[in-house]
């Protein structure tokens, strides 16, 4: 009897064709139900072991500690990375949106008064036409989130572009996510650089960014991003806050082909914004020696004074004295944003000297007194520690009389002029001569 060799192409292939064919769905829902048996027979078993768990539900977990060379580590990364590209598949592609558009203006819903508009039953015939990955779009409830005419009907128009911000946001979230690392839900500072470097040559806006700038460009973007989403200082920033967040929005500008120079010159994230700040701040490094020291960041602003400088360096992160390219970001992010919540606590920090829940008029005239010294060295005379004061206490509208608290300066509405009024001689005098429009000249400042 002769041996064959078995083909195993066929075999297999005949294997396959003879078990029923699933849809994505249908594996997906398996998967799920799995993984909640799964989680019940754990379940079960703690209650066996410990009967207490019958009465009292497990409420602490205790963290475990992540270490990156571990087995299991990799594994649920590998599990991750397989997942999310799946859920890629489920992104609605150019294909499947021209052919959800087509549908849409070939089911127009009478009368016929030229308006592109569909009613009810159209939006159910346009869903059973399009593949199953388009028809979670078309649920009852989302119908009625749309403005309806006397007739029942919505605008396509408007129903149209609600899907692509949704694809958009969908594909930006699993993208963002892949870059996760440890999977709970949040980027570290490593895991965003990591993303905005990869993103930096899908940019028409950066193909010209000079790639010995890349790692000092990444710091600039990634500092934007930690200073407004991250102001407890924990190191991380929740994904979900990334996508509701306007920064990723002015991020993602530079992928439009054409931007006027001005609004590159207002886009924190653009190639002229960031050599900008970066030039300015070689500029001020002397010494050449990558870092800054008081004397070298006061020539940041004629107007800034010695006591809000010293603040500054007491209060945040510096290297033997002097201060790094990240600390320095942080400082140009608070100065030119100071009407926002995070700069108003940035400054918080540094008018608090002594770290109470509120600072009184003795910490005013502390950082008042430098102002008039620097504006009385310019020959400009007349003002009143006192008056000022008063009219500090006035703006800042304090729930207690005699101290101002962060939550005054947030909620009165001009924490931004207060702040400035404390730390910024120019800055004060051009807001007490605003009426007769005088501006204070200075030789020796220099606008970089």
């Amino acid at each position: 009897m002769s041996k064959k060799g078995i083909d195993w192409v066929s075999t297999l292939k005949k294997f396959v064709d003879s078990k029923q064919q699933r849809t994505a769905q249908e594996i997906d829902d398996e998967t799920d139900q799995q993984f909640l048996d799964y989680i019940e027979q754990a379940r079960k078993k703690e209650q066996e072991e410990d009967p207490s768990y019958k009465k009292i539900p497990k409420f602490f977990q205790k963290a475990s500690v992540t270490n990156e060379n571990q087995l299991s580590f990799r594994v649920r990364q590998e599990a991750r990375t397989r997942f999310l590209n799946h859920k890629t598949g489920e992104i609605l592609d150019k294909e499947d949106l021209e052919k959800l558009w087509t549908e849409l203006k070939n089911n127009i819903s009478p009368p016929d008064d030229k308006k592109e508009r569909i009613n009810y039953n159209s939006f159910l015939t346009i869903a059973s036409l399009l593949p199953i990955k388009c028809r979670h779009f078309f649920s009852a409830s989302t119908f009625l989130k749309f403005d309806r005419d006397e007739y029942g009907r919505i605008d396509i128009v408007a129903f149209f572009h609600s899907i692509v911000r949704k694809v958009n946001l969908f594909q930006t979230r699993i993208q963002i996510s892949l870059y996760d690392s440890i999977g709970n839900g949040y980027l570290r500072e490593k895991d965003l650089e990591n993303y905005i470097f990869e993103l930096i040559p899908t940019f028409p806006q950066l193909e010209k960014l000079d790639q010995n700038f890349y790692p000092f460009y990444v710091i600039t973007a990634v500092r934007k991003f930690f200073f407004f989403l991250d102001s407890k200082r924990t190191g991380r920033i929740y994904i979900k806050d990334m996508l509701t967040s306007p920064i990723l929005a002015e991020l993602y500008e530079l992928r439009q082909e054409k931007l006027t120079l001005e609004e590159l010159g207002q886009n924190w994230f653009s190639k002229q914004s960031a050599l900008k700040v970066y030039e300015r701040y070689l500029k001020l490094d002397n010494d050449h020696n990558g870092l800054l020291s008081k004397s070298e960041l006061s020539k940041y602003s004629w107007g800034l004074t010695d006591i809000f400088i010293d603040r500054v360096f007491e209060e945040y992160q510096t290297f033997e004295g002097e201060m790094d390219y990240k600390t320095f970001l942080d400082f140009v992010l608070a100065m030119e944003n100071k009407k926002s919540q995070q700069a108003i606590q940035y400054f918080w920090r540094i008018l608090n000297v002594y770290h109470k829940p509120a600072i009184d008029s003795f910490v005013i005239n502390m950082f008042f007194r430098p102002i008039i010294q620097k504006l009385e060295h310019k020959d400009k005379f007349g003002f009143n520690v006192e008056d000022v004061k008063d009219e500090i206490f006035d703006m800042a509208k304090p729930a207690i009389s005699t101290a101002i608290t962060l939550t005054d300066l947030q909620n009165c509405g001009q924490g931004d002029i207060i702040i400035s009024m404390l730390i910024d001689a120019k800055a004060f005098y051009e807001y007490d001569q605003r009426e007769s429009g005088q501006l204070l000249e200075v030789e020796d400042y220099e606008e970089f």
